[in-house]
């Protein structure tokens, strides 16, 4: 069984054929999807979906694109969208320095707010970091004091193998997409071949970054297989053992335990 860790199935680029692309997913053997919301709005079409099908799950979070569009409001309705039983993380949330219209002190103020909700919430946090390496992990460095054992996912890792040690470090998970199977991402595709197993995931972050085989076209979990075979390749290991291993920390990591007992 594969877990797509982080994929967007409420986009409209699903609008037409979400059904088909969900069976599609689970006879590539995907057996978890985890919905990952970007705001107030999206946060609620994922969890809709979640409690619609069974092996779809949700996150809640504010993206760093709109940090700047952050108010009192959204943190009220962000606090009451986590109650939800089908909630099993906080994300995506982070900082942005290479797209968001967000400057960057905003930006920091907003992540350390979900962060610390996240805390207080007692659930992992799915993290968005781009061109922003050194102030993410010291956000997390200096929350992590107050709460040793947080989780935190970088996901779409799209740094080298020093930033992946750094965040293996302590004790932080990173997850892997499409980008690892592009020829030109030799920084990322080294982090792949070096990331311990038990601190790596992999996900489509569909539908965008579709996996080299299908570039161009619209991303789904269906592929996330190609993300599979390739860092195992990568990794020179049979790709059922990496399928094995980064789902089993997946499901550590979302307290989704109980899902390997059903699916055996």
């Amino acid at each position: 069984m594969l877990v797509d860790t982080h994929c967007h199935l409420f986009f409209e680029q699903y609008d037409s054929d979400r059904e088909t692309v969900l069976e599609r997913a689970r006879q590539a053997g995907v057996g978890v999807f985890i919905n990952v919301g970007i705001d107030v709005k999206t946060n609620a079409l994922a969890l809709a979906l979640a409690e619609k099908e069974q092996d779809v799950y949700a996150t809640v979070g504010l993206h760093p694109h709109s940090a700047h569009e952050v108010n009192d409001d959204m943190m009220k309705t962000l606090e009451t969208q986590l109650k939800s039983k089908k909630v099993v993380a906080m994300g995506e949330m982070g900082l942005d320095y290479y797209k968001s219209e967000a400057d960057p002190t905003t930006q920091k103020k907003v992540f350390k707010s979900l962060v610390r909700m996240a805390k207080m919430a007692k659930l992992p946090m799915i993290v968005h970091s781009r061109n922003a390496f050194e102030d993410t992990l010291s956000i997390l460095k200096e929350e992590r004091e107050s709460a040793p054992d947080m989780r935190v996912v970088f996901h779409c890792f799209s740094y080298g193998e020093p930033e992946m040690r750094e965040v293996v470090r302590y004790g932080f998970r990173v997850s892997f997409t499409g980008i690892a199977t592009f020829k030109g991402a030799d920084e990322v595709r080294l982090s792949a071949a070096e990331a311990p197993l038990n601190h790596m995931m992999i996900e489509t972050d569909s539908p965008y970054l579709a996996p080299q085989p299908v570039r161009g076209k619209r991303n789904e979990p269906a592929y996330l297989r190609y993300v599979c075979e390739e860092i195992a390749r990568l990794k020179n290991m049979p790709s059922k053992v990496l399928e094995a291993a980064t789902t089993k920390t997946a499901l550590h990591f979302f307290n989704l335990n109980e899902v390997s007992t059903i699916q055996t």
